[in-house]
């Protein structure tokens, strides 16, 4: 489709290309920051670093909500070290949020930031179930809060004072998708968009929702995201003999990605802050380098309604 670089780069931030980061983000390129521009305090550093050391803290990531003002995953964090880490995860989301908008306005205007967290394990060696696992290249999707064709737009950073945080990706969503997508299911879930159950579901969705049910909706491009992730992570052939790249991030740096965009793994590394943002596809610089651009164009049906996204 020549719309992704065939190779991930990684490209350094510099007053000189601000103009050219969406672009270069779009094509499945990382933006890198050699230092973070962002300093905690000594305080919230040090809670933050000691977290590991709490036994069964590894088994889940602290998720810091922006929109709610909540935090989750503080149930091993002793007490008295709480306040100091809720503290530093809403700081450094405050100024994740404030810092890229700065660098891409654009998506700004249209974005819905989602969750910030903070990951303390080592990621190498990590005993999961396969699903879970990191290690194995992967496209994000997220289970509980689709994105009716959104991107998943995520700035990191690594907090370890000594040790540098390994990715390895593959080739670019555009590169792959025309040779996995069909295979992975795409033209089933495509078939559900106009079916007669998926009309009765977005009728009754309204009515649901107004009763205070729980309820998910998940657009076939959702739908097919998810079985994507797990299609590439489950195919022995494609971890092994795929084009891969590997990064380091040392410590101190950041880095900013679209990981539904450039499949990737996590190697080795701990200690790393995160924010989300979930990217509008008319915002971008081309909406053809949208995954749901890419899917539709191959399967010739509209996978999700454009109004769904700001839901």
């Amino acid at each position: 489709m020549g719309l992704a670089n065939e190779a991930v780069k990684m490209v350094q931030v510099s007053n000189a290309n601000r103009a050219d980061l969406g672009p270069a983000l779009e094509k499945g390129n990382i933006l890198f920051f050699s230092q973070t521009p962002f300093e905690l305090s000594s305080h919230g550093r040090q809670a933050l670093l000691s977290i590991a050391e709490v036994p069964g803290a590894h088994h889940k990531n602290i998720a810091f909500k922006p929109r709610a003002q909540k935090i989750t995953g503080l149930s091993h964090v002793p007490a008295n070290a709480r306040g100091a880490v809720e503290n530093a995860l809403k700081s450094y989301s405050e100024w994740a949020i404030h810092f890229v908008a700065g660098l891409l306005p654009a998506y700004a205007h249209g974005w819905q930031v989602d969750y910030a967290s903070f990951r303390p394990v080592e990621e190498e060696n990590r005993d999961l179930p396969w699903k879970k696992r990191n290690d194995l290249i992967h496209t994000d999707a997220f289970p509980s809060r689709p994105t009716h064709g959104g991107l998943i737009l995520r700035f990191f950073t690594n907090l370890n004072p000594s040790q540098d945080r390994v990715w390895v990706v593959g080739r670019p969503f555009a590169a792959i998708a025309p040779e996995h997508a069909v295979t992975a299911g795409l033209l089933k879930f495509a078939a559900q968009a106009h079916s007669p159950l998926r009309r009765a579901w977005s009728a009754v969705l309204p009515a649901a929702r107004s009763a205070g049910l729980p309820v998910t909706d998940r657009s076939p491009y959702d739908r097919f995201m998810l079985a994507f992730h797990d299609y590439l992570k489950a195919n022995a052939e494609f971890q092994n003999n795929c084009p891969k790249y590997q990064f380091r991030f040392p410590p101190g740096s950041s880095w900013m990605v679209f990981t539904d965009i450039v499949p990737h793994s996590v190697i080795s590394g701990q200690y790393a802050l995160e924010q989300t943002f979930i990217v509008s596809p008319e915002t971008l610089s081309s909406r053809a380098h949208a995954p749901i651009s890419i899917l539709e164009s191959i399967s010739g049906t509209s996978l999700a309604q454009k109004a769904a996204f700001a839901r």
